[in-house]
């Protein structure tokens, strides 16, 4: 292969290394806000589950727990939508990520084909060499047999 041709996938490799980083990334940053919108909700649900009860008795401390829970209820739906969102975004960065380390596991793969192609090569021009010199070396020792 040219110099050049290798610098190309050289540079390809980086390219494709430094997409599956990104991507990865993304999908950590991804996955942290996915676990904190569950957090969020996690914590609203406890809220709901942990309002105190009032007696019936007492009007304003009803209207006023009342408030609170649809205050809390509407906090959930919203965090809920947020946590829902998160889980979507994340999905698409893991898609995102396995493509991208689909990509670069296919072009180190060629890079390690190419690299076994050209040891075979020198390996087989190598062996050549060697064969040359044993003929010379063959040939010589049968002319200096036919001359003694």
């Amino acid at each position: 292969m040219t110099n050049h041709g290798e610098a190309g996938l050289r540079g390809l490799v980086r390219l494709r290394n430094l997409r599956e980083r990104d991507s990865r990334l993304g999908l950590a940053t991804a996955l942290i806000e996915e676990n904190a919108a569950a957090a969020r909700v996690r914590a609203l649900e406890n809220q709901v589950g942990d309002a105190p009860d009032v007696e019936l008795s007492d009007v304003e401390a009803f209207r006023a727990r009342q408030h609170r829970l649809e205050a809390l209820a509407t906090a959930l739906a919203e965090a809920r939508a947020a946590q829902a969102s998160a889980h979507q975004l994340a999905l698409a960065a893991r898609s995102r990520w396995m493509e991208d380390r689909t990509r670069l596991a296919a072009v180190e793969s060629l890079v390690a084909r190419r690299a076994a192609a050209v040891r075979a090569e020198k390996q087989r021009r190598e062996n050549r060499e060697m064969d040359e010199i044993g003929q010379d070396l063959w040939r010589r020792a049968q002319g200096a047999a036919e001359v003694s």
